[in-house]
């Protein structure tokens, strides 16, 4: 939890150095596809319908790094933190739903809704990594598919369903800008024509004055 935290304001940060360009929102449409996608393609892994496109890549870059050698050492460390050190090296594993929920963070452009993200990501993760052993060891074989199958498809559906939203909201925020910018266009034609309105009153009201002396 504190390993996707500490993330999540790194890609709090990093979102809101992206907020100042101006096709933001054509990132955050890319990042949203991009999130989702992912999921989508763990969900097809995890229900055995895909092989894992990534394994290879993440493999090499995990052990360019050493990050399993540095956990193995953590595990036999008798220091105190050691177990400590075990959890903050496992969230720097290589996972795509990792990637995909910064991704998402990443669409925030705000450093505190990113962190709260990936916080609540990390909590999430919780009872995964503690119930879900525990029931799939006992349940059968065939009961573990039919429940793989099934988050797999959740997962899948909540891939689309991002991708989807992502797509819209990147419409609807350039919907805004042109109505935006349309609306701007005819306030400045407004006061314009006002002005020429009011100059044009104010001149025929000097004509009498000025034919009177």
């Amino acid at each position: 939890i504190i390993t996707y935290t500490f993330l999540g304001l790194l890609a709090g940060m990093a979102g809101m150095a992206v907020t100042q360009v101006t096709w933001f929102a054509d990132i955050q449409q890319g990042l949203a596809i991009f999130a989702g996608l992912l999921m989508v393609v763990f969900g097809l892994n995890l229900a055995g319908w895909l092989a894992d496109p990534f394994v290879k890549g993440m493999t090499k870059v995990t052990s360019w790094i050493g990050l399993t050698r540095w956990i193995q050492t953590a595990t036999t460390s008798r220091m105190p933190m050691s177990w400590l050190m075990v959890g903050l090296f496992n969230g720097l594993l290589p996972c795509m739903l990792v990637y995909a929920g910064l991704a998402l963070s990443l669409t925030a452009g705000n450093i505190a809704i990113s962190a709260s993200m990936m916080f609540a990501f990390g909590l999430g993760t919780v009872p995964a990594m503690m119930l879900v052993p525990i029931v799939l060891k006992s349940a059968t074989p065939k009961t573990r598919g039919l429940v793989l199958k099934l988050a797999a498809l959740l997962l899948i559906m909540l891939g689309l369903f991002t991708m989807i939203r992502g797509s819209s909201l990147m419409h609807a925020m350039h919907g805004m800008d042109h109505s935006g910018h349309h609306m701007g266009h005819e306030m400045v034609i407004d006061e314009d024509m006002n002005m020429d309105d009011m100059g044009m009153e104010d001149f025929e009201a000097a004509q009498p004055l000025q034919e009177h002396h």
